[in-house]
């Protein structure tokens, strides 16, 4: 992993005793960097927001009022909205200062010195531990810059709660921020709009992966509910012989939540059917791999549950090994521990992928578009309603294979299931001959019309690409102008 930050061997008594005595490693340290066309955070600022902290008696189900709190920002994704499940908030008479649709808002708290770009559609409060960044110009370029590794070091401070006691304000403003330098191109300013287009293509591209994962929720829920025959859910107290079927003495399957459930499903006048066990096998972790965060020679894609979130790759990690990988052309790999639902798609045989025996392998049907419609339904809300309620609860929450087998599946008409894994999977030729001027147009075209697995694997390599240019202006080597990736 890249690092820009230089830490002392020894400490001389002067600089100790300017730090008023402190030990903390991030009192001494200093920045690498050969570009010295540098600007403090501050001294491009319009100006600076903070939020507040609701009381515990502000919090209201249906107020008007958004709130946004740092947990909602995306410490690796560029952009963020806040659920449509969340609580709203009644703000202090004195609070004016709201975030809109493109604002950028800094964590001074729990990830310290992460951005993101709030996309929602209405106005949103925010947490104290939040700051509204509106910088006069280079919005975007400069995004991309605070997002970089580069500045984030500068501000990864150590506090009881991960920099809460520690962060002050001047780490944000003192951060100091690379501009691109003839070394880097004769036309330093087509770097930095090079930058902000990329930048901006990225937050298109999270965007329409937002949209369509709610698209695919909305089209499987209304499926479902728009279809269910005539008998109504009636809730019975187990019976024993339903407790020696299912074979576990918790609550849970009992429950009338999940039996409720289970009937909408059940109930779908289509029909159901279940993922048979031979189908259904944990992932492996290889007995001689190690790994790297970097695609070498003779390494292979890893996936665990860390790096899978709701039908996407959070960032890529490589193992090497010589042993086979448990999965093929088609596999669906589920979340087995833990956040279940959160699954990965293996598009080919030609570079194998494997994942960890906390995960779950599905190899269902040779149909692709079978096979999508069931990472498209087990990863939607009631398909990881079901899986949650199917976990065994323990220190570490897991779901076995003999449990998620139980889990009735709709059996949609073909048509639906196509339209429905279309929103997921739809590749399309990338973009050629783009130019500046037509670049953002063009891409968001594409971007409305290509599934979430193309988008999410464009928005890691457009990302990759985004660090390799701030680590170039760093390092003032030679930036070719290309928009291909």
């Amino acid at each position: 992993m890249r690092t820009y930050i230089k830490k002392p061997d020894v400490i001389c008594f002067s600089s100790f005793s300017k730090n008023e005595f402190a030990l903390s490693p991030f009192n001494y340290r200093s920045i690498i960097s050969k570009n010295t066309n540098l600007k403090t955070v501050g001294n491009l600022l319009e100006s600076v927001s903070k939020g507040f902290e609701p009381g515990s008696d502000s919090y209201i189900e249906f107020s008007d009022n958004y709130f946004i709190r740092i947990g909602e920002l995306d410490d690796l994704g560029f952009t963020f909205d806040v659920s449509r499940d969340t609580k709203r908030i009644i703000p202090p008479d004195n609070s004016q200062v709201i975030a809109l649709k493109n604002d950028i808002l800094y964590q001074t708290a729990s990830n310290v010195g992460n951005v993101c770009i709030y996309i929602g559609e209405k106005g949103a409060y925010f947490n104290s531990h939040l700051r509204k960044l509106a910088f006069m110009e280079d919005k975007y370029y400069l995004f991309a810059m605070l997002k970089s590794i580069f500045c984030r070091e500068q501000v990864d401070v150590l506090g009881s709660i991960k920099g809460v006691d520690n962060f002050k304000e001047e780490y944000l403003l003192n951060t100091v921020i690379p501009f691109p330098s003839t070394k880097n191109h004769p036309k330093p300013k087509k770097v930095k709009e090079l930058i902000s287009l990329i930048v901006q293509n990225i937050l298109d591209k999270e965007e329409q992966i937002k949209a369509k994962n709610n698209k695919i929720d909305d089209l499987i829920e209304k499926e479902l509910k728009g279809n269910q025959k005539d008998e109504k859910f009636k809730y019975k107290f187990p019976s024993i012989s339903e407790i020696k079927q299912e074979g576990r003495f918790d609550t849970i399957p009992y429950s009338m939540k999940y039996k409720s459930l289970i009937h909408s499903v059940v109930n779908y006048t289509n029909g159901i059917f279940y993922i048979s066990e031979e189908n259904v096998a944990p992932g492996r972790t290889p007995p001689d791999y190690y790994y790297t965060d970097r695609k070498l020679k003779n390494t292979y894609e890893w996936i665990t549950p860390k790096n899978i979130s709701k039908r996407q790759l959070l960032y890529k990690t490589y193992i090497h090994t010589e042993n086979p990988p448990s999965t093929k052309k088609y596999s669906l790999i589920f979340s087995g521990i833990r956040y279940v639902g959160n699954c990965y798609f293996v598009e080919s045989d030609s570079e194998p992928i494997y994942c960890n025996q906390n995960t779950l392998i599905i190899d269902h049907s040779e149909k692709l578009y079978e096979q999508i419609f069931l990472l498209c339904y087990l990863s939607s809300k009631i398909g990881k309603q079901l899986q949650l309620m199917q976990r065994i609860v323990g220190i570490v929450p897991i779901l076995y294979t003999d449990d998620f087998v139980k889990i009735p599946i709709p059996n949609f008409p073909k048509k639906k299931q196509q339209e429905i894994t279309k929103q997921y999977y739809n590749p399309l030729p990338k973009n050629k001959d783009l130019t500046f001027k037509k670049y953002l147009e063009t891409e968001k075209i594409r971007n409305n019309k290509i599934g979430i697995f193309q988008l999410n694997s464009e928005v890691l390599t457009l990302r990759e690409e985004l660090e390799d240019l701030v680590d170039r202006i760093i390092n003032e080597e030679t930036i070719k102008l290309k928009l291909k990736y």
